[in-house]
C-alpha cells in the first residue's frame, strides 16, 4: 500500500535533490493537514476539514480514511477556519485573515459572498439549509445573518460579544454560541432578539452543537473534553477526553462523535475513550525552531508551541496552546536559560516558565519577523518594518543591536559574536555594529544559520538551502526542491516562514510546506 499523500505531496511530485557529500532525513514527520478548524458534514456524507494555514478543504471519508481535496490550495478559498453547507449545496466558508465569507457552489465554481467582516469565523445554516448565520472571533465581535445569493448587506443580530465561536442552531429554533475566552454558552433567539448567557464555568468552550435527541454537546479546548449539557438542569456528562486543543466536532446521524485540534491537526473518532485517527498530529508549520540546552527540538506552531524530545523518534508535544491560553500566533521560538521564550505575531515575547507561567519580556514591537536564542543567553528579535535587530536580556530589558537594514527577516549569531542577518535582496554581517560584509543575490530570504565558515540560507522563492562561503565568498546549493511555503505557486496563507538552525555539524530544516522538520548534515558529520 502507498503512503498516505500529504498537504504538498498532494500537489506536487518534485523531487528533493542533495549535494554531494550530504545527507537529508527527517526529523518530524510530514503532517497530513495544514492544522484541522472547523469540520462539517457534506451532502455525500463525507466530512470536509477546513485548514486556516493550510488554506484548503479536504475531504475525509470517516470509513476508508480517504483524503481528497475539496476547496484545493489555490482556489477561490483562501484559509478557511469554518464551514456550512446551503440548502443547494453551495458550500460557504469563513475566512477570519481576511475578513471574508466565501462559497463554492456545486459545480466547483467560487464567489466572494461578503467582505469586511473581521475575524469571521463561526458558521452554521438553519435547519432547512436556507438561512445562513456568521459570528466574529474578536473582542466586541458580531452576530450576523448573511444572504446565501450575497445580493442583501448582511444584518447585524447582536454585537459586543466576547469572542464567540463555531455555533449552532438549537432545536428551539434558537442560536447557540460559545464565548471561548468568557468560558460561557449563549442563546440568541431568533423571534425576540432575545440574548442569554445559559452555561459558565467552562474551559475554553470552541463549539457547540446540537445530538440528534436536541441535546447540547461542546467542546473544551482547555480540558480536551467533549461535554454534554443537559438544556433543562445544567447538569454536565463528560463524553469524550481527549488532548487539549480542539478546534471543532461533527456528530454522525448514527452518533459518531468526530474532533479536529487547532493545534496539530488532528482529526480523529472518538468512541468509548478510544481515538481512531484520520489524520495524524503534525506540524502546521513550523515557522521557527530551537534547540533547548536539554537537547530537545523547540518549534513554533502557529497556535501550538511543540517540544520534541532529543531521544530518536520523539513526537512533538503541545507545551503551549495558543487559543487554549491566550489569543495570538507562535511565530518564533528560542530559549533563555532553561525557559523556552516565545514570540507572538502581534510582537509580544513571553518566557515560559516550568510550572506553565508565561511572563511577558517584550510587548508592542514592530512587525517581528523572527527571533533567535543569544549565545550569552536572552535572544535577539528581527523587526521587519523598523530595519533593527533587538537584543532582549530574557529578563524584561532590551536594547537596539542593529538598525538602518532592509527589511530584515532572520538573524543568526557565529561564535565571535557577528550577526548575520538575511534581509532584502541578500545578508548584511554586523558585529559591535560596525557592517563587516554584504551577501547579495538572494531572491526573498528567510532562515540563517553559521555553520563552521559558512552561512547557510533558506530561500524559499526557489525551494532550496544555499551555503556560502564567509572566506571566499563562493556558494553551493545543499538541497533543491525542499517543501517551503506553498506547494501551489501563487496560493495564499496566512503565514509562512522557512526556518534554518545550527544543530552541532548538522543543519535543522523547517519546512513549512509539509509540516516537516528536516536534517541536513555531511558524510563526515
Amino acid at each position: 500500500m502507498s503512503e498516505p499523500t500529504n498537504r504538498w505531496t498532494t500537489y506536487t511530485s518534485e523531487p528533493i535533490d542533495v549535494a554531494s557529500g550530504w545527507s537529508l532525513e527527517t526529523v518530524v514527520e510530514p503532517a497530513r493537514l495544514g492544522g484541522a478548524n472547523g469540520i462539517v458534514w457534506s451532502p455525500d456524507g463525507r466530512l470536509m476539514v477546513t485548514q486556516v494555514f493550510g488554506s484548503q478543504v479536504t475531504a475525509i471519508d470517516v470509513d476508508s480514511g480517504e483524503h481528497q481535496p475539496f476547496a484545493a490550495l489555490g482556489g477561490g478559498i483562501c484559509a478557511p477556519d469554518d464551514g456550512a453547507f446551503g440548502i443547494d449545496g453551495t458550500f460557504f466558508a469563513t475566512e477570519p485573515m481576511n475578513a471574508t465569507v466565501s462559497a463554492r457552489t456545486p459545480d466547483g465554481t467560487y464567489r466572494v459572498l461578503h467582505d469586511d467582516l473581521p475575524g469571521a469565523n463561526g458558521m452554521t445554516v438553519s435547519h432547512d439549509g436556507r438561512r445562513l448565520f456568521v459570528d466574529e472571533f474578536r473582542p466586541g465581535g458580531r452576530l450576523l445573518e448573511l444572504d446565501p445569493s450575497g445580493e442583501r448587506p448582511p444584518v447585524v443580530l447582536a454585537d459586543d460579544l466576547a469572542m464567540p465561536n463555531a455555533f449552532a442552531m438549537g432545536p428551539d429554533g434558537a442560536l447557540w454560541f460559545p464565548q471561548v475566552l468568557a468560558g460561557e454558552i449563549w442563546r440568541f433567539d431568533l423571534e425576540t432578539r432575545k440574548l442569554d448567557r445559559r452555561f459558565t464555568d467552562l474551559a475554553t468552550p470552541t463549539a457547540v452543537k446540537f445530538d440528534a435527541q436536541g441535546r447540547l454537546l461542546t467542546s473544551e479546548g482547555g480540558s480536551g473534553r467533549l461535554v454534554r449539557i443537559d438544556l433543562l438542569t445544567g447538569a454536565r456528562e463528560t463524553l469524550a477526553q481527549v488532548a487539549v486543543g480542539i478546534d471543532n466536532f461533527a456528530i454522525g446521524a448514527d452518533g459518531r462523535l468526530f474532533v479536529s485540534h487547532f493545534t496539530d491537526g488532528r482529526v480523529a473518532e472518538v468512541s468509548g475513550g478510544v481515538e481512531r485517527v484520520l489524520s495524524p498530529s503534525g506540524l502546521i508549520g513550523p515557522f521557527g525552531l530551537d534547540r533547548m540546552i536539554d537537547g530537545s527540538l523547540l518549534t513554533a506552531d502557529a497556535l501550538a508551541v511543540n517540544r520534541t524530545g532529543p531521544e530518536p523518534g520523539s513526537d512533538p508535544q503541545v507545551i503551549l496552546s495558543l487559543l487554549a491560553q491566550l489569543p495570538g500566533m507562535a511565530i518564533d521560538v528560542a530559549h533563555h536559560g532553561a525557559d523556552p521564550l516565545v514570540l507572538l505575531a502581534r510582537g509580544q515575547v513571553l518566557r515560559r516558565r516550568d510550572d506553565g507561567r508565561l511572563d511577558p519580556i517584550a510587548g508592542r514591537l514592530q512587525d517581528a519577523m523572527s527571533m533567535t536564542s543569544a549565545r550569552g543567553g536572552g535572544a535577539f528579535v528581527v523587526e521587519r518594518g523598523t530595519g533593527r535587530v533587538l537584543q532582549l536580556d530574557g529578563e524584561g530589558g532590551m536594547e537596539v543591536e542593529v538598525a538602518g537594514l532592509d527589511r530584515p527577516r532572520a538573524v543568526a549569531e557565529s561564535a565571535d559574536g557577528t550577526l548575520w542577518i538575511t534581509r532584502t535582496g541578500g545578508v548584511t554581517a554586523v558585529l559591535n555594529g560596525e557592517v563587516q560584509a554584504n551577501v547579495d543575490g538572494f531572491d526573498d530570504p528567510h532562515g540563517i544559520a553559521v555553520l563552521d565558515n559558512e552561512i547557510v540560507v533558506a530561500e524559499p522563492a526557489h525551494r532550496r538551502v544555499v551555503a556560502v562561503s564567509t572566506v571566499d565568498g563562493s556558494r553551493r546549493d545543499l538541497a533543491t526542491g525542499l517543501p517551503f511555503g506553498s506547494a501551489v505557486h501563487g496560493a495564499r496563507a496566512p503565514h509562512s516562514f522557512s526556518p534554518v538552525l545550527a544543530d552541532g555539524s548538522s543543519v535543522l530544516v523547517g519546512c513549512d510546506g509539509d509540516g516537516s522538520v528536516r536534517r541536513l548534515r555531511t558524510s563526515a558529520g
